[in-house]
């Protein structure tokens, strides 16, 4: 692989991480006395510290996260991959504590269900699991595992970027929402994340023996 390739796996995750970094970064503005450009500011202001406290740390863990799967960066700057990632996975585990704090907490939007709230629950609780499951595998030394479980916590915690296309293919084809059009487009944003996660973590090893046994091949014609 060429190493300019290597840098589109950070690129395509950074335009995954745009939006939601995007619209955090308006709403912290707004916060800070600026113009009111996103709708339902009213509503998720009335937790603020939440709100801070979730916005940065998920601009922080997708923009930092997308580089920590970039190959190159993983095998030349191995002191720079640890030293973020004890950024990045804690960065994790409070957007998704913070995100199911305003879940909780914050009076439910207009298009909300009890359902979304739901799963929603279950996202956090998946996203934290996989992430503390990561931080286990690197401190055990298993790579694979780790590689595998912080795929995994950083899908779902991008699904906020997917779900820009999933909720903007319904109003294209519906038009305004509904409790349960919202449910759906947004559960099948983190469910397309979740199945590309184990498409790239069962068919990256395969494709790696494979690379190997023509290594072995060639050194053993060569000897």
């Amino acid at each position: 692989m060429k190493s300019s390739s290597h840098w589109l796996i950070p690129a395509g995750l950074l335009a995954l991480t745009l939006v939601p970094a995007v619209a955090g970064s308006l709403r912290l503005s707004e916060m800070a006395g600026g113009a009111a450009v996103i709708p339902d500011g009213e509503r998720v202001t009335q937790s603020p510290v939440a709100l801070v406290a979730h916005i940065v740390s998920v601009i922080v863990f997708g923009v930092l996260g997308a580089f920590q799967f970039a190959p190159g960066v993983r095998r030349r700057f191995r002191r720079w991959h640890r030293t973020a990632g004890r950024i990045v996975a804690p960065a994790g585990v409070i957007a998704a504590v913070s995100g199911l704090w305003l879940t909780v907490f914050l009076p439910a939007a207009a298009a909300d269900s009890l359902a979304l709230s739901l799963i929603r629950v279950v996202v956090v609780g998946w996203m934290v699991t996989a992430l503390i499951l990561g931080v286990a595998a690197a401190l055990r030394r298993d790579f694979g595992a780790h590689r595998a479980w912080m795929i995994r916590g950083y899908a779902i915690g991008m699904g906020a970027g997917t779900q820009f296309f999933t909720l903007t293919a319904w109003q294209v084809t519906a038009g305004e929402f509904t409790p349960a059009g919202r449910t759906a487009m947004m559960a099948a944003a983190w469910l397309i994340n979740a199945l590309v996660a184990e498409w790239l973590i069962r068919g990256r090893p395969a494709s790696g023996r494979r690379a190997n046994r023509q290594k072995l091949s060639r050194s053993t014609v060569g000897s």
